[in-house]
């Protein structure tokens, strides 16, 4: 991918969540379906982010593991939440869509392996 395009994505990424919206607003959907396929491609880029900057959280809290790891992987994710607000409503509100079901899927179970704990969606909500 080239610089260009990764820019361009970024930029369209960014703005579709400035908006507020969960949903892509009228006036980007021709530019979002161009860019990434489809609305779930644009998820599926949104889920990308979200799960890099959480396992580059995860990376740092594994180098030192606390006693309670469980509690800690709610406490990332929830401070996640804080500082991506617009990305987690987004991936919050789209949480069926067939396009983050997989991804979501083998994130847990992956972190399952990693870590020992299964999170479920349920105390990870943020709203």
């Amino acid at each position: 991918m080239s610089w260009d395009r990764v820019h361009r994505r970024h930029r369209l990424v960014h703005a579709v969540l400035a908006s507020g919206l969960t949903t892509v607003p009228f006036e980007r959907a021709a530019e979002v379906d161009a860019e990434f396929g489809d609305f779930g491609g644009f998820l599926q880029e949104v889920q990308g982010r979200w799960y890099r900057a959480f396992n580059a959280r995860l990376d740092a809290l594994l180098e030192q593991p606390p006693q309670d790891l469980r509690d800690a992987l709610v406490r990332l994710w929830r401070d996640l939440a804080l500082t991506m607000p617009a990305a987690r409503l987004m991936l919050d509100a789209n949480a069926d869509h067939p396009a983050l079901v997989e991804a979501d899927d083998q994130h847990r179970r992956l972190l399952h392996a990693a870590t020992g704990v299964v999170l479920s969606p349920a105390p990870l909500a943020t709203r």
